[in-house]
């Protein structure tokens, strides 16, 4: 960042600017000798954060955010009328400079992150021939359906219950009914496996044998017992593995 200093009073410009170095917080450090100098300077630098007397004429200097400085308590008020971005006051404190700075560098930031996305915007319509409103009304459709939580409807014997896929444990198969342990409770749906894995997805669902489905986000490790394998789940659960669906999917598991 680029300090840009213009004070009315040359002592209190020369404070400030000592004040600035001993911080580090600027690559660059310009003291202006006049108005038109100031403002050649402003020009020059464009992303510069000014420090200037408070006036109605400072936010007339160039700088896209500047910090007043003055002696009084009530020029703090003219000078968030005149637009400033921050108010310091002499005799300078160092903990009260650094706060206006980091207040005025949020605001850059913000203000950077801003122009980046209007480029860029701005990019896509010309790259794929719409308009930004119509684009703009794309993403936030997207970002809505992106934002839902990711829950599926499922009818139990007591009623249907809206179910997040990641909070199922395990389901086991009895018969023409499916037992579904989630993190908090246990309940029962008639269906076959086959379809309920169809509606909760198979990215994390991994068959043990025929009758039992993990959720591999809730495995423990898997282990080895009397020639049989195991799976064995977070909560101590163990649920044996045939040969069949071992070297179907557990195979390349690493052991924790």
């Amino acid at each position: 960042m680029i300090a840009l200093v213009f004070l009315q009073s040359a002592s209190f410009q020369k404070a400030l600017v000592e004040v600035l170095r001993h911080l580090g917080i600027f690559s660059q450090i310009f003291e202006a000798e006049s108005t038109g100098h100031c403002l050649a300077l402003a020009e020059k630098h464009p992303h510069s954060i000014g420090f200037y007397t408070v006036g109605q004429s400072s936010r007339n200097l160039a700088s896209r955010y500047w910090i007043a400085v003055g002696e009084m308590d009530n020029e703090a008020l003219l000078a968030f009328q005149y637009n400033a971005s921050g108010f310091i006051k002499f005799p300078f404190d160092q903990e009260q400079v650094s706060l206006s700075i980091e207040h005025v560098k949020h605001l850059y930031h913000y203000y950077q992150r801003g122009s980046q996305f209007s480029q860029l915007v701005k990019g896509l319509c010309r790259q794929h021939g719409v308009t930004e409103s119509a684009l703009l009304a794309t993403l936030r459709r997207q970002l809505s359906l992106n934002n839902e939580p990711k829950v599926v409807g499922i009818k139990s014997e007591n009623g249907w219950r809206c179910v997040d896929p990641a909070e199922i444990k395990w389901i086991e198969a009895a018969g023409d009914y499916m037992c579904v342990q989630t993190m908090s409770e246990n309940f029962v749906v008639r269906t076959t496996l086959c379809e309920l894995l169809k509606r909760l997805g198979d990215e994390h669902f991994k068959r043990c044998n025929r009758s039992v489905v993990v959720n591999a986000q809730h495995v423990a490790h898997l282990e080895q017992k009397f020639n049989q394998q195991r799976v064995v789940m977070q909560g101590g659960e163990v649920f044996k593995i045939t040969h069949k669906y071992y070297y179907q999917i557990w195979q390349d598991r690493e052991n924790c």
